[in-house]
């Protein structure tokens, strides 16, 4: 009986006298009608028109050109494999991008923690993301020890600042750098996770979000148009200036619309590890040093 209704076109009175085919029918298509111009409501065209998304892991497309540019100051034994996790525990320093895109163009992923966040904070991102080397300062190395302490998997800790300590499984980066290690470099799929970068946790633990090459890629080409930033502007092609960045690089905001944006511009960047500190009433507290 149900599915001569569905299928007749002739209305069923059932009960009370309601018309269930034409209900049915009525509801259906009112709900498809409205989802069709809810998605058309939805739809936002840009103002500049398309962009054309190269299809080039992150690091290709930041440095492409760089060799005009290559005497201007910019920023500056794990045995991983592709696809291994590297994470970096760094403030706002320049050597955050040779570690960043080092790791990248090796066919690693990369995540990144709050360095004022606990030692618990930081061990819980780094386990929930397969992190198995890390590379920081000399004064956050008890929390990579307590991390390698954690999982069975970790690899080594490269310290910024530090020197190799073979026995503790320790490498310092300026050593690593000077050593010159070379190696084949894999092939690079533009649409595997290159950045793993965490929510705040504002609503409960946070959370891993996995942005491709391609995604890191279209984001700088949308603010790359002329129309948004002055820096692809003609006048401006063969100008150069110095731009100061605070938020953080472990933010998503801070990495790619900020200090990923001045690179791809060719401009140079200038770091500060921490935010000024504030008083109570939210003014900036002068110090005496410099």
């Amino acid at each position: 009986m149900i599915s001569r209704i569905f299928t007749s076109n002739t209305p069923y009175r059932l009960g009370n006298g309601v018309l269930l085919e034409w209900a049915i029918r009525n509801t259906a298509s009112g709900v498809v009608h409205r989802r069709h111009m809810s998605h058309e409501r939805n739809i936002v065209q840009s103002p500049f028109g398309s962009v054309d998304i190269p299809v080039k892991n992150v690091t290709e497309y930041i440095f492409e050109g760089y060799e005009k540019y290559a005497d201007k100051p910019a920023v500056k034994g794990c045995a991983m494999r592709k696809n291994d996790v590297l994470g970096l525990l760094l403030p706002n320093i320049p050597e955050f991008v040779p570690a960043l895109h080092g790791g990248l163009l090796a066919g690693l992923s990369v995540t990144f923690a709050n360095p004022l966040y606990t030692a618990e904070e930081v061990c819980r991102q780094f386990e929930n993301a397969g992190v198995s080397v890390i590379v920081t300062l000399p004064m956050l190395l008890p929390v990579a020890e307590m991390f390698k302490s954690k999982v069975k998997q970790y690899k080594g800790t490269i310290c910024i600042g530090g020197k190799h300590d073979l026995d503790k499984n320790i490498y310092g980066f300026e050593q690593f750098l000077k050593e010159n290690h070379r190696c084949e470099l894999p092939e690079i799929d533009c649409h595997k996770t290159a950045i793993l970068p965490y929510s705040s946790g504002t609503t409960g633990l946070p959370k891993g979000v996995e942005l491709s090459h391609y995604n890191l890629v279209a984001n700088l080409a949308q603010g790359s148009h002329p129309s948004i930033s002055k820096y692809y502007q003609p006048e401006y092609l063969d100008k150069k200036e110095t731009i100061l960045t605070i938020p953080p690089y472990f933010h998503i905001y801070g990495l790619n619309a900020i200090l990923h944006s001045v690179l791809k511009s060719k401009n140079h960047i200038i770091s500060i590890p921490r935010a000024p500190p504030t008083d109570d009433s939210g003014d900036e507290k002068r110090s005496s040093g410099s």
